[in-house]
């Protein structure tokens, strides 16, 4: 059983992104803006090979796609099949082929692919069934200088694309793109002083992620947060550092700098709670960069560019009840930060807005009127009575009979026997109705499997309570209530490393939505009455921080003892043996 044994207190690791179908497009174009050209990974659908013919090698064009003439070009149509960039100047840039091979496309299918969205109701876009490629590393060499603009252009007939293509663009590591559709010529600015400026001429085409500085409000069932997501650009004047263009920070120095910049953003920004300024019981920061599955925390060792670079900062503060009011006062601001983005989230929704010099103070106020905190609850043992209403019936029919006869009766003999007749029957009447109790010299036994299966569930449901605490402290504390005296400490040590979930953010997942509980088998303990359960089940664990929202499913796998104890059900142990998503 140890070597199943696995660490449930993991992070919840998937970003909600909604995706518009550009990810698993037949054809996928990435390209990287660089000092000295464009870069482009050019996956091409294996059925629309001869539709990119004019930048492949002769014949290239028809090894896969055999018997299929390619279409009859009339002197009357403009026509392409390449991806081309062209400058501003009107001339196309020179294209390099540095690699070109068959291969199958890289997988970049949402997990829900096939499946309708929680969000839109839509059903999210699979990729195209057959996987097979042709990989095209291409290089776009700048000649003379540095171009302001580029236009980038898909296979096309009379300004029609011939192909469907899912785009993304990077300028110097910076995401301009989240994943889009070129479906026609595309026009790029590029800001060389900073590639976060960088801006397609269509908004449409532009990432979702604009805001170089933002904060948010989390308002939690047991704490209150505040984030801060500051681009490290924006964050190196105000802890006294300079970057330049392009720049790398290595893993020690990026670890300074983090440490550097939780000290100082603990100390700013002021939240007061209920109108009382508030200290956080708790501050820390990460270092993120932007891809295009969101903000990511950086690996541990991993080099990272500052053109890219966040700190992502969580001051935490314990609150016992949901406040009536939360406010956070905005004190940085200079010439690169003059507005920033805010999110206000609880469990209606988040609320959008921003901060700016002339308003520099965001609030939430609390709107929920049917909230109610969630509480551990204790798990009464109910007796087991032996009932039987028709014997009990009976048995009491011959009592009364056997009362008339004794008193009718004048015969020594008859009397003593139906004395004693009566005294069995009215036993027998106390025994089956149910209101005899248990002899205390009986020995107690294990309850039944869907009796054992009710207890267990209560005892998830207060287990999912108890990881709202934001401290083992005060999840020991609770677990007291339903956990006996003597297992205390090991319980809570294993709630903390199985059954506490929390995001790459370092927030806590909230636990919601009990389903497929099961209970494969029931045992008895030595403890008379209690019992030994292998059980599992699956839960929603839901968290979010810097903005975004983390669901997923978790299964867990545990071993249970639960034992009676001054009339309650508690648990006497507990082993978490699996915690894995369902669908793994």
């Amino acid at each position: 059983m140890l070597s199943l044994m696995a660490p449930g207190a993991q992070a919840v690791s998937a970003d909600v992104v909604l995706t518009n179908g550009s990810e698993v497009a037949r054809n996928i174009a990435v390209l990287h803006v660089k000092d000295d050209g464009v870069y482009v990974d050019l996956e091409v659908y294996v059925e629309d090979i001869p539709l990119f013919s004019d930048m492949l090698p002769i014949g290239w064009s028809s090894d896969f796609v055999r018997d299929e003439p390619e279409a009859e070009q009339s002197s009357a149509q403009a026509e392409s099949r390449a991806l081309s960039i062209v400058g501003r100047d009107g001339q196309a840039l020179h294209a390099e082929i540095r690699k070109l091979e068959y291969r199958t496309r890289i997988d970049r299918a949402s997990p829900l692919a096939g499946q309708r969205d929680p969000f839109s109701g839509q059903i999210v876009p699979s990729p195209p069934p057959d996987p097979r490629v042709l990989f095209l590393e291409v290089f776009f060499p700048f000649q003379n200088s540095l171009p302001e603009e580029l236009t980038i252009m898909p296979p096309s007939r009379d300004d029609e694309p011939l192909v469907t293509i899912g785009m993304q663009v990077f300028d110097r590591e910076v995401p301009v793109t989240d994943f889009r559709f070129l479906s026609k010529p595309a026009e790029l600015r590029i800001h060389w002083p900073d590639p976060w400026d960088s801006r397609f001429s269509a908004e449409s085409l532009n990432r979702k992620a604009q805001d170089g500085t933002s904060t948010f409000l989390y308002i939690e069932p047991r704490e209150v947060r505040h984030e801060t997501l500051i681009r490290l650009r924006e964050l190196a004047p105000w802890i006294g550092e300079t970057f330049t263009v392009g720049q790398t920070l290595s893993p020690q120095r990026s670890a300074l700098i983090v440490n550097q910049a939780a000290s100082f953003l603990a100390s700013r920004n002021p939240v007061t709670i209920d109108g009382k300024s508030a200290q956080p019981s708790n501050a820390t920061a990460k270092l993120l960069e932007l891809t295009s599955q969101g903000f990511q925390v950086v690996e541990p060792g991993k080099e990272v560019s500052v053109n890219n670079a966040f700190i992502g900062a969580i001051l935490s503060f314990s609150s016992a009840d949901l406040p009536n009011q939360v406010a956070v006062t905005w004190d940085m601001f200079d010439e690169e930060i003059s507005r920033v983005a805010t999110i206000s989230n609880d469990i209606a929704g988040p609320f959008f807005g921003a901060v700016t010099p002339a308003d520099p103070q965001f609030h939430w106020q609390n709107h929920l009127l049917q909230y109610e905190k969630a509480s551990v609850n204790r798990i009464p043992v109910e007796q087991q009575k032996r009932q039987n209403p028709a014997v009990a019936l009976i048995a009491g029919m011959i009592s009364a009979a056997s009362l008339g006869f004794f008193l009718l009766c004048k015969d020594k003999v008859a009397k003593r026997i139906s004395c004693v007749t009566m005294t069995a029957a009215a036993s027998a009447t106390l025994t089956f109705s149910g209101y005899l109790p248990e002899s205390p010299w009986k020995k107690p036994e294990p309850p039944e499997q869907q009796v054992a299966e009710d207890i267990l569930r209560s005892m998830v449901e207060n287990l999912n309570t108890v990881t709202l605490e934001t401290s083992s402290e005060a999840r020991k504390a609770e677990l007291a209530h339903i956990v006996t005296a003597a297992s205390l400490g090991d319980i809570a040590t294993e709630v903390e490393r199985g059954l506490v979930i929390r995001t790459p953010g370092g927030s806590l997942a909230t636990l919601t939505d009990i389903s497929a509980l099961k209970v494969e088998r029931v045992d008895p303990t030595l403890k008379p009455g209690g019992f030994s359960s292998l059980a599992k089940w699956t839960v929603k664990a839901q968290g979010g921080h810097w903005g975004h929202a983390h669901i997923r499913a978790v299964t867990f796998r545990v071993l249970a003892e639960v034992v009676s104890e001054s009339g309650q059900w508690k648990l006497d142990g507990l082993t978490v043996i699996e915690a894995r998503d369902p669908n793994a």
